[in-house]
This record gives C-alpha cells, sequence and structure tokens, in this order.
C-alpha cells in the first residue's frame, strides 16, 4: 500500500521509487518465508574453486573473488556490455561506441584523455585478472549470431613451480552488423604473471596487455522513415551518412607492481578459505599489509581516423584537407608510484584495527598528432586511512592532489562509513555510506583537440564534484541513492564543441536490486530512477532490466536446464547523439527516444564442464512499432538468434 501524507503530492520520482520499493519488499518478504523450502541449484560433478584478484591503482580494497563456471544464472549475457545491472546505450552492433544510460561520476587516474574510452572491451590495469589455482586451469567460450556475429574468449592460468605462476585473457568480439558499414573487429589480450619468494618478503606482480579495437563509422541511418515504417526490410539497403569512414584504437601496456615485506607472515588458522588457498599456493595476498611498493606502468594509445570523402556533406568544418581525412593522435604514459602502508591491531573485517598508506605518485605523458607533440609531467601525493571500531563499523578516508600540467590543482577527498565493520550481507547485512568532493581540470581532449573536422584549445578551469551516497546490502537485496552536484560542468554541447555549463547541476538517483530464488524459480530485477536539473545532462528518468527463469536438474544431476526471459527497458528521453570523428557522444534535443522493451528468450544447459546458452535475443522485434533506438540514428538490431558454449578445464 502505497501511503501519502494529506497535503503534499510527493514528486514523480519519489512515487515511482515508493512503488517499486513496496513491490521488492513483498518479494523481499515472501522470499524470507521459503526460505526453508529453497532448493539451490545442484554443484557439478566436475569443478574446482579458481580465484582471482585485480590491483587497484592508489587505494586498498582489492579482493579475492571466485570464479564461478557453474552458474547458469546471467550466462545469457554474453556481451561485455551487459549483465543484470549494466545499462548501456549501443550504437547497433555488438563491439562499437557505448554510453551508459545511469549517470556516473569517473574514477580514472593517470592521463585522462576522454570520457569515452570502451573500457569495457579492454583489459587493462584495473581489470586484469591475476590468478589462484591449485592446479592448471583453462576456459574456452565461443558465441555467434546474426550477420557473422561472433565472440571468442581464452582464459588460462596454472602454478608453474613454488611461487610463480601465470595467467592470459584473450577477448574477441568481430560483427558485420545489420546495416552498411557496421562491422566490428575488437581484440584484446593480457597476460600476466606473479611471483612470491620462499620466505614471503618479496613479491612481484607484472603483465602485458594489448587492445585494438577497429571499426567501421557509418554516422547513422539517413533515412530513418525505411525503418521506423519498415519500408525496407533489407537493413543494408538503408542508407547511412557515411560510406567511407573508419575509427580504431590501438593501446599497448606494460605494469610491474613490487611489494617488500619486511616483517614475517603469520600464518592465521582462522582464515577464509581464500587466504588460506593463498598461502598453500604462494600467490599474492591482498589482505596482507605493512609493506613498501613501487609500481612502474607505461601504456601508449593511438587513435585513428580515416574518411575518404570529407565532404560528404556530413561534417561542420574541414580545417585541414579536403580529399581524405587521415587523423591521427598518440598519447604515452610512464607513471612511477611508490607507497608505505602500515597498521596496528585486528579487527573483524580488517587486516588491521588502523590503517594508514601513504604514496606518491609521478606520471610523465607525451600527446601527439601529426604536427603537434606536447610533454606533461605532474605529481600526485596520496593517502588513505581507516579505523575499525571491533568490527561494529569502520571508517575510510582518501585524498589527493595534482601538481603539474595539464591536470594542476586536481584534488580530492573521500570518507565512507560501513556498519558492521565487516562483510554481513548473508545475515542482516551492511550500510554504506559514501561522500566524495573531486575538483578537477576536465578532459584533456575538451582543453585541445585538433583534427581534420574539430579544432580547439580552451582553458576551461576547474570543475567540482560532490557526490553523497548510501546503500544498504544483503546477499539477496541492495538498494541506495546517489546525489551529485556538478559545478563548471564541461560536455560536448549541439555541434559537439566542449563548452563550460555556466550554473550548477544536480542529479539524483535512486536505485534497488534482487535476485530471488524460490524452489525452481529465480528472478532478477535492477532499476534506477534518476533526475537532472538541467538539460544538457539528458537522462531517461527510469532504466531497468528484469529477468525470471525455471531451472532444474534432469537426469540424476548429469545436466542443469534453465528456460526464462529478460527484458530492458527506459523512460523516453533525448538521448545524446554520437561523433564517429572525435568517438564522442554529445548533447542532442530534437529527438526523443526510448519508452521500447527489449525481450530476450533463453535457455541455458550445464553438462559437467560444459555450459551452452540459445537465446533469441530483441523477441518482440515486428511485433511493435520500428522505434527501437538507443542512440539517434543508430537502430538497435532486428530479432536474432544466438548461439554460444563455455568449456573449463581444470586439469
Amino acid at each position: 500500500m502505497l501511503v501519502t501524507i494529506t497535503g503534499i503530492d510527493p514528486p514523480p520520482l519519489m512515487r515511482n521509487f515508493i512503488i517499486i520499493f513496496t513491490l521488492l519488499l513483498t518479494t523481499f518478504n515472501l522470499h524470507a518465508q521459503q526460505m526453508g523450502q529453497r532448493r539451490e541449484e545442484a554443484g557439478s560433478p566436475d569443478t574446482a574453486t579458481n580465484f582471482y584478484t585485480s590491483l587497484n591503482q592508489r587505494f586498498p580494497g582489492e579482493n579475492i573473488i571466485a570464479i564461478n563456471d557453474t552458474s547458469l544464472t546471467g550466462f545469457q549475457y554474453f556481451l561485455p556490455t551487459e549483465s543484470a545491472t549494466q545499462l548501456y546505450a549501443l550504437t547497433g552492433n555488438a563491439g562499437l561506441a557505448y554510453k551508459s544510460l545511469v549517470y556516473t561520476t569517473p574514477g580514472n587516474t593517470g592521463f585522462r584523455y576522454s570520457p569515452f574510452n570502451f573500457d569495457l572491451y579492454k583489459w587493462r590495469n584495473d581489470n586484469i585478472r591475476y590468478f589462484f589455482t591449485s592446479g592448471p586451469y583453462s576456459r574456452l567460450f565461443y558465441s555467434t549470431g546474426p550477420e557473422k556475429e561472433q565472440l571468442f574468449k581464452v582464459t588460462h592460468a596454472q602454478n608453474v613451480t613454488g611461487g610463480l605462476s601465470i595467467g592470459l585473457d584473450l577477448s574477441l568480439i568481430n560483427s558485420l552488423g545489420l546495416y552498411e558499414r557496421q562491422k566490428s573487429d575488437d581484440i584484446t589480450f593480457a597476460g600476466t604473471a606473479q611471483f612470491i619468494s620462499r620466505n614471503d618478503h618479496y613479491v612481484v606482480l607484472g603483465n602485458y596487455h594489448h587492445s585494438k579495437l577497429t571499426w567501421r563509422e557509418n554516422g547513422g541511418i539517413s533515412n530513418e522513415e525505411m525503418f521506423t515504417q519498415n519500408t525496407e526490410s533489407d537493413r543494408k539497403r538503408i542508407p547511412v551518412f557515411l560510406k567511407n569512414a573508419e575509427s580504431s584504437n590501438k593501446e599497448n601496456g606494460v605494469q610491474i607492481r613490487q611489494f617488500y615485506y619486511p616483517g614475517k607472515l603469520k600464518t592465521d588458522t582462522t582464515s577464509s578459505d581464500t587466504s588460506s588457498e593463498a598461502r598453500k599456493h604462494r600467490y599474492y595476498d591482498p589482505s596482507r599489509s605493512n609493506f613498501i611498493r613501487h609500481t612502474f606502468t607505461y601504456s601508449k594509445n593511438k587513435y585513428y581516423y580515416f574518411d575518404k570523402n570529407p565532404l560528404a556533406g556530413f561534417y561542420n568544418n574541414i580545417y585541414k584537407d579536403s580529399t581524405v581525412t587521415n587523423d591521427s593522435i598518440s598519447q604515452h604514459e610512464i607513471i612511477n608510484d611508490i607507497a608505505i602502508e602500515g597498521g596496528i591491531g585486528k579487527a573483524r573485517g580488517s587486516s588491521k584495527a588502523i590503517l594508514l598508506r601513504v604514496g606518491i605518485e609521478h606520471t610523465f605523458a607525451k600527446y601527439n598528432t601529426d604536427s603537434i607533440t606536447k610533454s606533461f609531467q605532474y605529481i600526485t601525493p596520496y593517502g588513505y586511512i581507516s579505523a575499525n571500531a571491533f568490527g561494529y563499523a569502520k571508517a575510510e578516508g582518501k585524498i589527493w592532489l595534482t601538481d603539474g600540467a595539464p591536470f594542476n590543482g586536481d584534488k580530492g577527498i573521500e570518507g565512507t562509513l560501513l556498519i558492521p565493520g565487516y562483510d554481513n550481507t548473508e545475515k542482516w547485512g551492511n550500510l554504506r555510506v559514501n561522500a566524495i568532493l573531486r575538483v578537477e581540470q576536465p578532459y584533456y581532449i575538451y582543453q585541445y583537440h585538433y583534427s581534420n573536422h574539430f579544432s580547439w584549445e580552451y582553458s576551461f578551469g576547474q570543475q567540482t564534484t560532490l557526490s553523497l551516497s548510501s546503500s544498504y546490502e544483503h546477499k539477496f537485496f541492495k538498494a541506495g541513492f546517489n546525489i551529485h552536484n556538478l559545478r563548471d560542468y564541461t560536455y560536448l554541447d549541439k555541434t559537439a564543441t566542449p563548452v563550460k555549463a555556466g550554473s550548477s547541476v544536480a542529479i539524483t538517483q535512486i536505485w534497488a536490486y534482487t535476485n530471488i530464488k524460490w524452489r525452481y524459480i529465480e528472478s532478477e530485477i535492477y532499476g534506477v530512477f534518476q533526475s537532472s536539473s538541467k538539460s544538457f545532462i539528458h537522462l531517461p528518468q527510469f532504466a531497468g532490466r528484469a529477468s525470471i527463469n525455471y531451472t532444474r536438474p534432469l537426469f540424476k544431476k548429469a545436466l542443469h536446464f534453465q528456460a526464462g526471459v529478460a527484458a530492458m527497458y527506459n523512460t523516453p528521453y533525448y538521448a545524446d547523439a554520437y561523433m564517429p570523428a572525435l568517438r564522442a557522444f554529445y548533447v542532442q534535443d530534437e529527438k526523443e527516444i526510448g519508452g521500447y522493451p527489449y525481450i530476450d528468450a533463453y535457455i541455458n544447459i550445464r553438462v559437467k564442464r560444459a555450459r551452452i546458452f540459445a537465446l533469441m535475443k530483441h523477441l518482440n522485434s515486428g511485433f511493435m512499432d520500428y522505434n527501437y533506438f538507443l542512440v539517434p540514428g543508430y537502430p538497435m538490431p532486428d530479432a536474432g538468434f544466438r548461439f554460444g558454449i563455455s568449456w573449463a578445464f581444470y586439469d
């Protein structure tokens, strides 16, 4: 029942949240009443437990994560831009440019070139996996779909000898797309090694990663009526704006992180299985403190944009060459980071009751075009402190400050409170409160850019972001709210040119997620209500994804079967348009899109170590209006069948 106070009409955002929260709470109570009757999906007879961790850049927070190669729930989300809680607007084909439907504050460090780096398609220093395996572990994944849509992934990890372990991850996306010049060809690779000395004093982890993303750019369809009226069923015959354009991004990088632990490692017999596993096989233990650390990072990014016919009428300006566009930008970066961490005492949920880390990061960066070279150097001191009050509560603080161009004066301070101070999600849950203030220069592409179709040099000064958030998390229910206040915000206007907002903007978000299991039925629901006080930040008022499936073991548990449906939906709004020559999204207010559900039907199967999915994606295509856009000018694919298989090997 929705309760209101007489004379007070709650705003639409709050009213919608009350409705969805009431529904989720009702489902929550139903689930709690049936916990005694719940039947878990039986484990596979051919499984092994493997783990991995990824490295943070400056601050603590690394975790050991179990690899789940047996779960069927969510297996049908085969794209890196899809999951139960990931909502992205795509430019019409797997592996192409994307933009989040949900506002998030940037958290990247180093040379911040552009907010549109397509990181979900890449292995990067902050998501590369260092594996913990009891034996050789390998996994193969392959999926295929219409218009030769193909995804391929390979993972391998093993302990070579003693404290030396290696691993690799390879991912490929290749898809022609339904429309002319919509092909994607993405490849990303990461190789890792870790070594722990016999006396545990010295630890070194390193990776090499390489990515190459190549896209044909069509600028969107030029005759939308042929699609919206469905007068042309052969999508290749619908004309597009660009017929000779192509983008690419190449990235190579190396990272080496070394630890020296002066103290003797003490074996804790009460530690978790993951920590015990890490010590047995001499793997890096991210929970271990009291160390001196050095991190060396090198990366090289190259961006290309090519068009044989710049006079086709798509671009407003031509600055260098009217016969061909051949823009090239490269960015080199070397980072050296030294940090010291130590603490005292012990508390539940923390390696130390009081923990302190201080460090300093030096960055050398070089920016090149075909005619200009710029070099930069800057340093960033930073600090971290945490205090755990006997497990009842844990407080964390972070601070950083940058000195040197082009991000001179960047600074931030962040505080977090966790109650209780340990993972209590299996019982009555955790409450988290966070506040962060960031004062930063805009991304470098907003400060300086020179290419055949866009040219500017601006000094916008700093922009300020204040974010407040609170969340509650239980093992099958999460909810929270975020409030962001942005002052002097820089963005791309209707002409895809950087501008600074003349006033501050407030963004409010309320979100919830639940994963409910009852008998053989399981459902996942994720939704976000959000609003922006200014028109230059366009967001759908609601965006969400929901799924429901039936899962049951068959043939004496030799086969596990799951069938279900999933749907994604967002309310209508003026979604940002895409500019291929910048690989960037910019504001538009001429075309409102959204209000259309994308419904998928799927079957997931597991037989021993193999998982298989059969997916009819966009099942409702053709039964509703032809207005399924997530980015203006780029229709989403029609209904199509996808098939995928994942096979794990443990020896």
